[in-house]
């Protein structure tokens, strides 16, 4: 019996330690559409139960898995991480298992009731408490390297492709017959994400999301929509100017997208 306590006590602290450097640390702000998503991940209805919220460490793409059957237990998050690592082109971390926000700030502890959330929160109820550990609220910055960060602010200006405006959008979305055909709104913020919105067809409702540009055109994109759909993904801006993207939703349904070049 000793043998089999033994046994099972280290295997429980191989398995902690080999999952540790998957969870995130540090200072981790999220933005409106990474918390819907976030409440989205929480509140999954028809019987399943949220498993793990895996996102990207500069906040611009997120991925989740649940349990069909409520009763999957968290845990070994690397497939996870590096299957976001891949589709969003920067580092991933766990932020979430189960309805536990495993993130550590050194405002949320990652463990216990003050880290719970729970599947009945409205999404101000959720923003309450993201704000409470520390997720939600301005970035502090570092003084003392303003300079360099200014320098760094300039380089990523230069390489904006656009800034503000509209184009025509078609989307391939599993799920519906047709294509979507449609007009997408984008705007530049000052952190150098960009939102844009959509309306959806038949009215079926709009969405609303962000899309990060990367070196050599490439980037990531966000998406969540009124009627609870949602998806996320990664895109490449073409020479023509035109850009096409690809990424699954929520229910892992694929969606692939082209917007056309400014006319």
């Amino acid at each position: 019996m000793k043998k089999i306590l033994k046994s099972f006590l280290l295997s429980l602290f191989l398995i902690t330690n080999a999952n540790s450097g998957d969870i995130g640390e540090g200072e981790f702000k999220m933005e409106d559409i990474l918390i819907d998503y976030f409440h989205q991940y929480i509140t999954i209805k028809g019987g399943k139960s949220p498993e793990t919220f895996v996102v990207a460490t500069d906040g611009s793409y997120a991925m989740y898995w649940y349990c069909p059957t409520g009763s999957c237990r968290a845990g070994g998050d690397n497939v996870k991480i590096r299957q976001c690592e891949i589709k969003a082109g920067t580092a991933c971390k766990t932020f979430a298992r189960g309805k536990t926000i495993k993130w550590k700030n050194g405002i949320n502890p990652g463990r216990g009731k003050v880290s719970r959330v729970s599947s009945k929160w409205s999404k101000e109820e959720l923003v309450a408490k993201l704000t409470e550990l520390g997720f939600v609220g301005e970035t502090n910055l570092n003084t003392t390297n303003s300079s360099e960060n200014n320098k760094k602010d300039e380089k990523k200006i230069a390489k904006k492709k656009e800034v503000k405006g509209e184009r025509s959008v078609a989307i391939s979305w599993d799920g519906y017959e047709e294509l979507i055909i449609g007009t997408v709104g984008y705007e530049e913020s000052d952190d150098g994400k960009t939102s844009m919105s959509l309306e959806l067809p038949n009215n079926d409702g709009s969405c609303e999301g962000t899309y990060l540009l990367q070196n050599g055109g490439k980037g990531t994109w966000l998406l969540a929509c009124s009627n609870n759909m949602g998806a996320a993904g990664t895109l490449n801006w073409n020479d023509d100017g035109s850009v096409t993207g690809s990424g699954r939703d929520y229910k892992d349904k694929k969606v692939k997208f082209t917007v056309a070049k400014q006319s």
